[in-house]
């Protein structure tokens, strides 16, 4: 991520509500609503490397497949052959850490909502008996494979050295690198690995053995290896995704594998490795409440009562916490800092609060969660729907090369939104002195507060399942 013609194009985009946007219709009991899942679901089919993409899939954003050519393990004389996987954001690069947040949200969801999931979201494989969520996290899980090495460390990311000029996917050409092993992508890739495992159990053995194997290497990696954060190197200016600290990592790893595996020696080192006020930590960089998410809530009954009561309590401290924020605010949000992708943090706050009333029935929670969403769709100063394609009122120029080079927005992607910050020349030119909460602009220029990203899709895909499900 940056620190169009066809018969079927009708097919692909959302239909257009002329009267109101969606925060105002009920929240998701209608068509219109219920189409939205399908909708922000298909962007990552939309964002496939490797492969081609057909029109009558794909409408105008068809293409042929892209990034296909061998790419060089930086500095070295070595080659490796790494296609598939999603591109990450409104460029072409593909990176281990956040796609890592990406596959943990859809898994999630699908876990705790798998009837919001259907077999027809009009992907190559929809039709096939397995809900097309799963299929495409698997399309993702395939390239992170390809992304380990024989010694289970995984490499960080896969890029050229630059961000490309606003062209299709196909045309950026130049010469990709895989850039090296960082513990980070290592940890995040052992997780979701052994997530995967028990979802994809019952559909493909062998390849749940194969997840189940490669999350193993990776964290006997890990267990000997001191901490490798990642830095872009010098003449290397694609997304960095650094991170200094990866206990945090490491300890989604452990309890994920405990969860897959219950191997006694998994739960000891998330005993060791737990740390408290984690229950909100759901970004990319930041990932112990997926720990806390995958042993508090998984198929596994976890041994540690006093570690399960800790998670529980500290959870439920959270949510109360953000639900006071939430009640304060004009807009019933929980943040009243707005960074670069302050739309993702909000839905993570949303995500912390539905686990929350998972864990204590709470109406309280629901409706702040509900509100959060409300803000995404509509309901914030700026009158914005943040999901294009969605409404009159979504984003008609996003931050995104291939809806720069088709000329029209892929529908289904969230936006940033707000960025107090003002990271980007046209935010700094258009957006000083307007209030925090309106720093945001619908142009292709403004990358930090207009660019999309799977692992923000991710977590809107799994709040918008999750209230779908308690308001049906």
């Amino acid at each position: 991520m940056e620190s169009m013609k066809s018969q079927q194009v009708s097919s692909i985009y959302l239909p257009m509500n002329k009267n109101k946007n969606l925060s105002q219709i009920g929240m998701l009991k209608n068509p219109i609503a219920q189409s939205l899942i399908q909708s922000v679901g298909r962007m990552f089919y939309l964002q496939r490397c490797g492969v081609s993409l057909n029109a009558n899939l794909a409408g105008e954003f068809s293409h042929p497949a892209c990034h296909t050519a061998p790419a060089r393990v930086f500095r070295t004389d070595t080659f490796l052959h790494i296609s598939g996987g999603w591109h990450d954001a409104g460029d072409y690069g593909r990176y281990v850490v956040p796609a890592c947040k990406a596959v943990a949200d859809l898994l999630l969801a699908f876990r705790a909502t798998p009837e919001a999931f259907g077999d027809d979201w009009n992907i190559p494989e929809s039709g096939n008996g397995v809900a097309d969520v799963l299929d495409e996290v698997r399309f993702e899980l395939e390239w992170l494979l390809r992304m380990q090495r024989d010694d289970g460390g995984v490499y960080h990311k896969i890029t050229c050295a630059y961000f490309p000029d606003m062209i299709a996917p196909q045309q950026e050409t130049a010469d990709q690198f895989v850039f090296p092993v960082s513990t980070a992508a290592t940890g995040d890739f052992s997780a979701v690995m052994a997530m995967a495992y028990p979802l994809y159990e019952s559909i493909d053995r062998t390849f749940a053995k194969r997840c189940l194997r490669a999350s193993v290497n990776a964290y006997e990696f890990l267990m000997h290896s001191k901490p490798l954060p990642f830095h872009n190197p010098s003449g290397v200016v694609t997304g960095e995704y650094g991170d200094e600290n990866d206990s945090d990592e490491r300890y989604f790893a452990a309890c994920a594998l405990y969860q897959a595996t219950g191997q006694p020696n998994y739960l000891s080192d998330a005993s060791m490795l737990y740390r408290s006020g984690r229950s909100a930590d759901f970004g990319w960089a930041d990932v112990g409440g997926y720990g806390n998410a995958v042993l508090y809530f998984g198929g596994r009954v976890c041994e540690d009562d006093i570690l399960v009561g800790r998670i529980r309590a500290d959870l439920i401290t959270t949510a109360e916490h953000l639900c006071e924020k939430s009640e304060n605010s004009p807009f019933g949000i929980s943040i009243d800092e707005f960074l670069w992708g302050s739309n993702m943090y909000l839905l993570n706050n949303a995500m912390t609060l539905l686990m929350a009333n998972d864990a204590q029935a709470n109406e309280r929670y629901v409706s702040a969660a509900r509100a959060h969403l409300a803000y995404i769709l509509g309901n914030n100063p700026l009158g914005v729907n943040f999901v294009t394609g969605a409404d009159e009122t979504s984003p008609k120029h996003p931050h995104h090369r291939p809806s720069a080079a088709a000329g029209r927005a892929m529908p289904g992607m969230l936006v940033g939104g707000p960025d107090q910050y003002l990271h980007d020349l046209a935010a700094k030119t258009l957006l000083a002195g307007k209030p925090d909460s309106e720093r945001y602009l619908d142009s292709v220029e403004s990358y930090s507060t207009n660019e999309v990203a799977i692992y923000w899709n991710s977590v809107l895909l799994y709040v918008l399942s999750r209230l779908n499900k308690l308001d049906s």
